[in-house]
């Protein structure tokens, strides 16, 4: 698909999982037919959302995997090797099927969807209960939450990709990172940049 419908374009801007799932749902009634990768945007979503270990339980895998990449990137300093084998399986895990590097609408479908996932980190990001200093009690002024904001994005994709030699592995998934870094900034700057100007 070359043009995404009015529902596909919900079904990515909707945060919530039980909205998304309505969404795809009809989505999939009404246009699942001329969908060439329905079935990898319904992997996706299945993934995403379910707990192997308790079913009934809601999660999200993807912001989980965003949240390790950031754990991950501070303690890899030390060990990187020791890490980079859970960072490539957790990325795997993500992308559900190795035909997302040659197929352009199911690399369309994951970045989308990892998207979808940064995007409700950001969500996050806008808490006051964000980035608070002097062991919790005082809030982050805007400037300083948007500082962390960057340094926490740069570090769940761009940093953890660099540190651990895996920038191969997480392409596709720090393409999707930056993309969503870049409409959340008035500027338009990328994470790249953006985190290189705070370390001029």
């Amino acid at each position: 698909m070359t043009e995404r419908s009015e529902l596909l374009e919900s079904y990515y801007e909707e945060l919530d999982p039980s909205r998304r799932r309505d969404i795809l749902a009809s989505y999939e009634e009404a246009e699942g037919a001329d969908d060439p990768v329905l079935s990898y945007r319904k992997d996706l979503m299945s993934y995403r959302y379910t707990d192997p270990k308790d079913p009934s339980r809601q999660v999200d895998q993807f912001m989980m995997a965003l949240l390790t990449f950031m754990y991950i990137f501070k303690r890899g300093i030390i060990f990187p090797g020791r890490y980079a084998k859970e960072v490539r399986g957790l990325v795997r895990r993500m992308e559900r099927d190795e035909k997302v590097h040659t197929d352009k609408d199911m690399a369309d479908a994951f970045k989308m969807e990892v998207r979808n996932a940064v995007r409700r980190y950001f969500d996050t990001c806008k808490s006051d209960s964000y980035h608070k200093k002097f062991f919790g009690i005082q809030a982050s002024s805007a400037d300083e939450k948007e500082t962390q904001r960057c340094l926490d994005t740069w570090r769940m994709s761009l940093g953890i990709a660099e540190r651990l030699s895996l920038k191969d592995e997480m392409t596709l998934l720090c393409q999707a990172v930056d993309e969503e870094y870049r409409l959340s900034r008035s500027d338009g700057l990328s994470l790249e940049e953006a985190y290189r100007k705070l370390h001029k």
